[in-house]
C-alpha cells in the first residue's frame, strides 16, 4: 500500500525542501531574537528605545546587523522597540 506521507520517489527531494525551509525560519527566528535582546538590554540601560537599528551597533550592544535573505529587509518601530523582518 502506498503511503499517505508522499510520493517515495521524490522523498529525498520532499526533505531537503522541508530542511531548507526550517532551517531558514530558524535563521529568521534567532536573528530576531538576537535584535529583541539587544533593543530590551538598550531600553534597560538608556531608559529609551534606539532611534535605528544602526544604534544597537554604534552604542555597542550589537557587533553588527544580521545579515537577511535576499528579498527580506528589517522593519523597525522605535516609538514601540518592535522589530520583524519583512519582504521588500
Amino acid at each position: 500500500p502506498a503511503s499517505a506521507g508522499g510520493n517515495p520517489l521524490t522523498a529525498p527531494v520532499d526533505y531537503l525542501g522541508a530542511v531548507g525551509k526550517a532551517q531558514k525560519v530558524a535563521e529568521k527566528t534567532a536573528d530576531l531574537t538576537t535584535l529583541d535582546q539587544a533593543i530590551r538590554l538598550f531600553h534597560a540601560s538608556e531608559d529609551r528605545y534606539p532611534k535605528d537599528l544602526n544604534e544597537l551597533v554604534s552604542e555597542g550592544y550589537l557587533p553588527r546587523l544580521p545579515t537577511l535573505r535576499a528579498g527580506t529587509k528589517l522593519e523597525y518601530n522605535p516609538a514601540r522597540g518592535e522589530v520583524r523582518i519583512a519582504p521588500q
